[in-house]
């Protein structure tokens, strides 16, 4: 697959989270799975071919909608777990630290499994805008300061425009 489209595939499926997360939570879990089997699958077998880290992303993404739709306390921990997983590899390799991915991969699956599992409603709310803005500001290439700025406006953004679909419903 072109890298081009695969760049506007994630800030797609980035967008859709950022704004729908909480509202269509099982889509936000299988796109948090998505990204972050993507990108373990990324780290781990980083010669593969493109088709095989998409595979690996949509089976860790089907997996967690699938168990989102028949156990929805455990999807919740579950989402948390992808999303945090995400975020911390991002973050990790944004800040140049490589290395200890599998114990990043697991430290923050299991720290946003914990606030997912406490918080649920809000959990969902702020880890969907995180991962939507994490996901739209990984493809664009700025300078560090704007692409902080950027995501800081986007899970913003996020978070309010959830949290009022959340106060309508």
């Amino acid at each position: 697959m072109n890298e081009y489209i695969m760049q506007l595939l994630i800030v797609l499926l980035g967008l859709i989270v950022l704004v729908y997360g909480w509202r269509l939570f099982w889509l936000f879990i299988a796109i948090a799975g998505f990204l972050a089997g993507a990108e373990i699958t990324h780290v781990l077998l980083a010669n593969q071919p493109q088709w095989v880290i998409l595979l690996c992303g949509f089976v860790a993404g089907l997996f967690g909608a699938l168990l989102s739709i028949l156990i929805e306390r455990l999807a919740f921990v579950l989402a948390g777990f992808y999303a945090g997983s995400f975020l911390i590899l991002l973050l990790s390799h944004s800040l140049g630290f490589m290395g200890k991915d599998i114990l990043l991969f697991f430290i923050g699956g299991v720290i946003g499994a914990v606030f997912s599992g406490i918080l649920m409603n809000w959990a969902i709310i702020l880890l969907s805008s995180l991962v939507g803005a994490g996901a739209i500001v990984g493809q664009l290439e700025l300078d560090p300061t704007y692409r902080t700025i950027v995501f800081v406006v986007l899970v913003m953004i996020g978070t309010f425009m959830q949290a009022r679909s959340m106060e309508h419903s």
